[in-house]
């Protein structure tokens, strides 16, 4: 609680103080993202000042969107970006010219399986056929943007481990170095709670809504080529579907 600081001696409302504080220690980065803050009755025990003027301190910083109240939990700070994409570029992280949002991918998982109901069903593959799987969280200014499990089956990706660059894009993998060319995406959006393991990595609590997106890429022969799981925070996430007229 160093970082917030009242001086009862200015004409500065000490609401106002406290929320300024409380801004100066996020912009500063000693607050950061989901840290928790001070219940109201300790900021009024240790500053000897009224609930009501801690509230309203409160009531401001939720309003500006920098922090939040998470009844039964406590209040944290929710000072993420929502950013405006298309859906594509959160697979090959295209960003558009002068829109100053640039991803970072990180690897965190490459492995080879035989079998995962869900995936092999939607790739049409049997169980005991090989397919490759890598999981990695794509990242803007260090804030998790979406958790990606990627299914590749080994049919159609041999030599896969010889081929592999964790740094080269989704679909200038599929395109450029194994050479199918992608006809269409088709995704499907569902709304669910986040387990622990994905809270983890997407930096939310434990049962926070997220977007569950499951894309099937399809190459010109029509066959399912590639199978992606997205996991996208809810509280940040927004997505516009554009209708065009033939």
């Amino acid at each position: 609680m160093d970082y917030i600081y009242i001086n009862k001696t200015l004409k500065t409302s000490i609401y106002k103080q406290i929320a300024a504080s409380i801004t100066d220690a996020i912009d500063v980065g000693n607050l950061k993202y989901n840290d928790k803050l001070p219940t109201e009755k300790e900021i009024c025990q240790t500053f000897s000042v009224s609930q009501t003027v801690v509230r309203m301190a409160y009531d401001q910083l939720i309003s500006e969107g920098k922090i939040k109240r998470i009844k039964g939990k406590g209040t944290y700070v929710t000072n993420r970006k929502n950013y405006h994409t298309f859906l594509h570029a959160f697979y090959d992280m295209d960003v558009e010219e002068g829109s100053n949002v640039f991803y970072h991918k990180e690897l965190i998982l490459l492995d080879d399986i035989s079998e995962d109901y869900s995936a092999y069903r939607a790739l049409k593959l049997d169980k005991g056929e090989k397919c490759h799987l890598f999981v990695c969280v794509i990242k803007s200014n260090q804030n998790p943007v979406v958790l990606q499990r990627i299914y590749l089956p080994e049919k159609y990706f041999p030599k896969f481990k010889e081929k592999f660059d964790k740094d080269e894009k989704l679909f200038t993998l599929i395109e450029d170095t194994y050479h199918y060319q992608i006809k269409h995406l088709h995704s499907t959006f569902s709304p669910i709670n986040a387990s622990s393991a994905e809270a983890l990595l997407l930096r939310i609590h434990p049962n926070d809504a997220i977007y569950f997106v499951r894309m099937k890429i399809v190459d010109a022969d029509d066959q399912i080529v590639g199978y992606v799981y997205n996991y996208f925070p809810g509280e940040f996430t927004e997505f516009e579907v554009i209708v065009h007229a033939i």
